[in-house]
């Protein structure tokens, strides 16, 4: 299975999210500001923050220069100070590019000026490595079923 890992982020908090989860999978974490070439991807996992309501225009752009079918499935993971904002924009531009995007995404909290400093900790890394695993399990199990 072809699993990549990528990230946009302001203030590192993603970049630390996506290496943990890079090193969990033994792939590793590419920054779309270096335009990663993705092609033949069966997994990826798309790591970014949501900075005012918004995921990082970067992350957008790279996103919309996707290639179309160059990506089975994705699952996201998402970086906020509210902890509970979805990364809706990159979920919409992906299903436009035909890529299956998994439903859960994993949450980290993520930190604003002086508020919730420290963060993304062990304990949210440790549980963003956790939801890859996961998610890769998931999508060998759907690879290996016998077709009906």
């Amino acid at each position: 299975m072809n699993i990549a890992c990528i990230y946009a982020t302001k203030t590192n908090h993603s970049k630390k999210i996506a290496e943990a989860i890079a090193q969990t999978l033994d792939i590793p974490a590419q920054d779309v500001r270096t335009h990663p070439d993705l092609q033949n991807v069966d997994l990826l996992f798309v790591v970014g923050g949501i900075y005012g309501s918004q995921s990082l225009p970067v992350l957008l752009d790279y996103l919309h220069q996707l290639e179309a079918n160059s990506v089975k499935r994705a699952a996201l993971v998402t970086s906020s100070f509210s902890k509970e904002a979805p990364q809706g924009q990159v979920r919409e531009i992906l299903r436009q590019k035909g890529v299956s995007v998994f439903e859960e995404e994993c949450f980290c909290q993520g930190s604003f000026l002086f508020l919730k400093l420290g963060h993304p900790n062990a304990k949210e890394r440790d549980a963003a490595a956790a939801f890859a695993r996961k998610i890769r399990r998931a999508c060998k199990d759907q690879d290996s079923a016998p077709s009906v």
